[in-house]
């Protein structure tokens, strides 16, 4: 079996108070006892982060899978501009909002404009308009933001939970599968 994450990523690429909303949010998740407290190696990143605990089970569809065996089991906060992509699950189809063309198999240089901070657009290479890379369709689902929630080897997750979080984040979200 691969390791895989869960990213719950809002759908704005700079997060206004990214910092103090991740604090909020991890209050929340704690005091659910969703997550433990306190800092540990339980992510697949050079960041540590937040072990599983107890009450992961109310939050997921399949807890008699959840991940409290393994290592990577834990929940990693980005506060910085990232690329929350599906990993090994690549892109099938990415459609430009202007042209409806699918992308995906054009050269993916179109990214490095919002990945190197210059932008949050993305230009389609066939039709050249600059979009902002929200309203791109990607699929599977990707998420842009410097803002992001990442659930190492946790099973899916209840919608009424996903539904909670983006409440908490007051925006709609892009829930990224990613597989390594």
């Amino acid at each position: 079996m691969s390791d895989h994450s869960i990213s719950i990523v809002p759908r704005q690429s700079s997060y206004p108070g990214k910092e103090i909303k991740a604090k909020e949010i991890l209050e929340w998740l704690v005091s659910l006892d969703i997550v433990k407290s306190t800092l540990s190696d339980c992510v697949l990143s050079s960041n540590n982060g937040y072990a599983i605990s107890n009450g992961a089970k109310l939050v997921s569809a399949e807890p008699e899978l959840l991940p409290f065996d393994l290592g990577a089991n834990g929940l990693e906060i980005i506060t910085e501009r990232q690329v929350f992509h599906t990993g090994e699950n690549g892109i099938e189809e990415l459609f430009c909002p202007n042209c409806k063309q699918d992308i995906a198999s054009e050269d993916w240089d179109f990214l490095s404009e919002w990945g190197d901070n210059k932008s949050n657009n993305l230009t389609c290479p066939l039709c050249n308009v600059a979009t902002d890379i929200h309203q791109v369709k990607f699929i599977p689902e990707w998420g842009f933001s410097d803002l992001g929630f990442t659930f190492w080897n946790w099973s899916s997750l209840k919608d009424n939970f996903i539904n909670d979080f983006k409440q908490k984040l007051g925006c709609d979200i892009n829930l990224v599968y990613t597989w390594i």
